[in-house]
């Protein structure tokens, strides 16, 4: 089947869900489900989230079927329904004090992945990182930008700003934290997923 019978396949259906047809739905989902799941998937790192959300996207879709006849491309609506609905899964756990260590755990553990505009959410987060550390210590500043920027060991380090290693070690430590926290309190979770830049920590 060529791209345009399918395109016609899904504004059919579209327009037939508008009216309450519950088995066009279903072959919507059928077709789409999928995709979201592994998508999803590849985002939170759990099946149980990754489907969990599915079934929130195709409920949408559902709930606002009166209008699903006006949605020109259904891949495209579907994914960006299922990416924000991600980043809502984020936040509300971000909310949590008691998860924000799994919540930055299971950022550091997602694959990267290619979005169009995976370079601009990357140059965001890196003004972001940049923001908090400008915000450190003039010491720290230093110590976090030989070791990111010049990419120098500890020992490196310690012999350009005649410190010892433990206290590089504990300066580096100690800066990623407060970045790590300045970045979950200004609520930049959409542009960790969106660029899967947690590598840089």
């Amino acid at each position: 089947m060529n791209n345009d019978a399918l395109d016609r396949d899904d504004d059919y259906c579209l327009n037939k869900i508008a009216g309450g047809d519950e088995h066009c739905f279903n072959i919507i989902f059928n077709r789409y489900r999928n995709q979201l799941f592994t998508y999803l998937f590849k985002v939170t790192k759990s099946k149980e989230i990754a489907e969990e959300i599915v079934l929130d996207v195709f409920l949408k879709l559902w709930q606002g079927r009166e209008v699903v006849a006006e949605i020109e491309n259904l891949d495209r609506f579907l994914l960006k329904v299922a990416h924000n609905k991600a980043i809502d899964f984020f936040r509300a756990a971000r909310r949590n004090p008691k998860v924000q260590e799994e919540v930055w755990d299971l950022i550091n553990a997602i694959q990267a992945y290619e979005t169009a505009d995976k370079r601009l959410m990357e140059k965001d987060f890196d003004d972001m990182v940049w923001a908090a550390v400008k915000q450190l210590s003039p010491q720290r500043q230093k110590v976090f930008q030989l070791n990111k920027n010049k990419d120098l060991t500890y020992n490196d380090i310690a012999k350009e700003l005649n410190l010892s290693t433990h206290t590089v070690r504990n300066h580096l430590a100690a800066s990623i934290k407060f970045i790590r926290q300045y970045i979950l309190k200004n609520d930049v979770l959409p542009i960790l997923l969106a660029a899967c830049i947690t590598k840089n920590f």
